[in-house]
Formats: C-alpha cells, structure tokens, sequence
C-alpha cells in the first residue's frame, strides 16, 4: 500500500505534479558540465539531427492511446543559438491562433542552481510537426509548445517539447521542474 501511495504522489500526471514539494525522480540527462533529472517515464529516442543533443518520447498517461509528446534539447555552445527572446519569438511563430497570427505565448523567468531560466507555453496549431522523416511539415490543431532556455556560461541550453494540448497543459508544473534541476554534474 505504501508503494501505491508513493506512485500516485511521484507520478508525472495529475494534480500532485503541481506541488512544488513532490520531488522529481528520473535519471541523469548531461550537457555542457551541466545535469538535468529525466523522469523515469520518458522514453529516450535517438537524437534525429546533429542539433540535438537529447530527444524523448513522453506517453501519454495510463497508456492510452493517442499521440504522446516530444521533447528535444538543443545545446550549440558559447556565443550560438540566440538569445531566450530571439528563441521564443522563433518558438511563437511556429504556433498559431484560429486567424493564422503566432498564438499567445506566456513567458516567466526563474532562477535555479544559480541559472536564468525562461520559460513559455503556447497553444494553437503546431506548423512544425512532421509526420515521418523525409515528408514535409504537417499542421497539428490543438497542440501546445513548452520552451525553455537556460543560459549558461558554457552557452545556452534550448529544451522544446510539444503535443497535444491537454497532455502540454499536464505536463507544464514537470516541465518547469526539469528545467529547474539544473545543477553542475560533479554535484549531481
């Protein structure tokens, strides 16, 4: 009974995720000197480009069906990848309202292991979705996009992850922890 109650309290869906004081489990994610944790969840996929340094697949929740979310983490170095504004106005642009415009984003700050990060969620139709590898684009209503960027001094860290809305919408209070798990990986 024990084990039930701890899984329902660590579990990445549901009203418990909200609570800042549920701590994050997973396993080690490492970029530029840097460890970020990744629940346990999350399934790993080969990275697709030369961009990209980290991609999972996240299920949607019970294993339902339907399509899940992805998440990709982009890291170029100092000095490339732009800067947290130049990214989510990037980001915007790739989700649009009923009229065709870049959808609403909203956009918060936080400060984690001594790191500045930005954060935004929009929601709308997601032009960047691809439905197989060498096939163009393909539209997707009702998705939602979550960004973060974690500026750093070895250079910034770009997370992106995207999916039907109601599970981005679910996964926003884990995502913002993630992010906030930043710390360097001789202390992880």
């Amino acid at each position: 009974m024990l084990w039930i109650l701890l899984t329902m309290n660590t579990s990445v869906w549901g009203a418990a995720n909200q609570d800042a004081d549920v701590p994050l489990y997973g396993r080690p994610f490492k970029v530029a000197g840097l460890s970020f944790t990744i629940p346990y969840r999350w399934q790993s996929r080969p990275v697709e480009n030369a961009n990209r340094v980290g991609q999972w697949r996240v299920p949607l929740p019970h294993d339902e069906d339907g399509e899940g979310a992805e998440v990709a983490v982009f890291y170029f170095g100092p000095g490339i990848g732009g800067s947290a504004k130049e990214n989510i106005a990037a980001w915007n642009g790739l989700v649009l309202d009923p009229q065709g415009n870049p959808a609403a984003a909203k956009v918060s700050t936080l400060t984690s292991g001594g790191f500045k990060i930005t954060v935004v969620s929009i929601f709308g139709t997601y032009e960047q979705a691809v439905a197989e590898p060498g096939l163009p684009p393909v539209a997707k209503s009702k998705f939602g996009l979550l960004g973060a960027v974690v500026e750093t001094p070895q250079g910034n860290i770009y997370w992106r992850l995207t999916g039907p809305d109601a599970l981005v919408t679910t996964m926003l209070p884990l995502f913002n922890k993630i992010v906030a798990s930043v710390k360097p990986q001789d202390k992880a």
